[in-house]
């Protein structure tokens, strides 16, 4: 079989499509609701249209520079092809990104968002004579340099600093709310349970100061510690307002009679959640078995407290077999609203490596393929091309 008759046959599903007006009814419908038809409008039904396919000779290219192609095409007898065109869509992909570094590596948290959009439609870029094609004994071979734009350059951004330029853009490159969003989100991880050490850890390392504090303790009314003057006055204030509060967040880690502090007992909530009941030892007693129990009710087993901050529940877990700390459920809110006055650029910085946020920036082209005849039929190639631009 000739590389003619394999290209025939290749494009048999094409020529159905197009080629003859004693298609069936059925398939000029199929053929009339395709979404994207790459029949010109020009081409009237009976007509051949020439036969087309192509190939590029590398798939990236350099924003500005041109990306080289080979097409190869012939058309029906009684039919002179006229030019070649190579056309191409120009897509657009950008991915913002942003980690959360202030809890250290006691929450690790990237927030990642992703667009994909066609800036530009599918426009002619390149349009070639048919003088210049070679017969090759089979079909006319053509090649040719097709342009980009400078403007396709790929972007990528990561700052070092954090001021009035940074902003700036940051606010051009990433979606909408991105940083509400963000700081919603961490917010909210630091109010689970899971994340007890990485509240502890933002809550001491973060200069919180009295003004905030004293507003969230009115608002909730809890009693999260101030600082007292001879930290506020120290010259590595914030160094020693961390080692401060670090010593007043403080649990028992090993099992003893003189660090209990209370019991308690587990009821179900009507949504399926457990309910912790502090209870005193006066409310406790020993069942037939042995076993520690609520007076109240004694079929709810009696677990042991055990000293630690205020806003901290120490417990034995007999699930985990194990001493657990969370914090109370009425000082969650406090907490939460607290976390509130840290900026998001403060959330993300990391250190000498400035800060972990990122934004990429790339373009790619949905280039096609066309040869047109001396009637104004249009030939298509079947099959898209994807060129990257670096």
């Amino acid at each position: 079989m000739s590389q003619r008759e394999i290209f025939k046959l290749k494009l048999s599903i094409m020529k159905i499509q197009y080629k003859l007006g004693i298609m069936s009814l059925g398939l000029l419908v199929f053929s009339s609701c395709e979404k994207h038809d790459p029949i010109d409008d020009n081409a009237a039904i009976g007509e051949y249209v020439p036969n087309v396919y192509w190939e590029l000779g590398s798939t990236a290219c350099k924003a500005g520079e041109s990306f080289s192609f080979s097409g190869k095409y012939w058309t029906e007898d009684g039919y002179t092809p006229d030019h070649s065109e190579v056309w191409y869509s120009e897509i657009r992909e950008q991915t913002s990104t942003a980690s959360v570094k202030l809890a250290g590596t006691l929450l690790s948290y990237t927030k990642t968002v992703s667009e994909v959009d066609t800036v530009r439609i599918a426009a002619k870029k390149a349009e070639f004579s048919h003088e210049d094609a070679v017969w090759d004994g089979f079909e006319y071979v053509i090649t040719g340099l097709v342009p980009t734009s400078s403007t396709l350059s790929p972007l990528k951004w990561s700052p070092k600093v954090w001021d009035e330029i940074t902003v700036k853009r940051f606010e051009s490159y990433f979606p909408d709310s991105f940083d509400v969003q963000f700081k919603k989100e961490v917010i909210g991880y630091l109010q689970k349970d899971s994340y007890y050490s990485a509240l502890r850890k933002v809550y001491c390392d973060y200069y919180f100061t009295n003004e905030q504090v004293q507003a969230v303790n009115n608002e909730f009314g809890v009693d999260l510690p101030l600082l007292p003057d001879t930290i506020i006055s120290k010259p590595d204030a914030k160094t020693a307002a961390g080692t401060y509060k670090s010593d007043l967040w403080y649990t028992t880690t090993e099992d003893s009679k003189s660090a209990v502090v209370g019991y308690y007992y587990i009821t179900i909530a009507e949504d399926g959640s457990s309910v912790i009941n502090e209870i005193s030892e006066a409310e406790t007693m020993k069942d037939e078995a042995g076993n520690l129990v609520y007076t109240g009710d004694v079929t709810k087993r009696a677990y042991r407290r055990y000293d630690s901050a205020p806003w901290v529940l120490c417990r034995y877990d007999d699930d985990q077999g194990a001493i657990v700390s969370t914090v109370r459920a009425e000082y969650i809110p406090a907490f939460a609203k607290l976390l509130e006055v840290i900026t998001f650029d403060q959330w993300i910085e990391n250190g000498k490596d400035g800060y972990a946020i990122s934004f990429d920036r790339k373009y790619s082209l949905n280039a096609q393929f066309r040869v047109i005849d001396n009637a104004g039929n249009v030939g298509i190639a079947y099959d898209k091309h994807t060129v990257t631009i670096n």
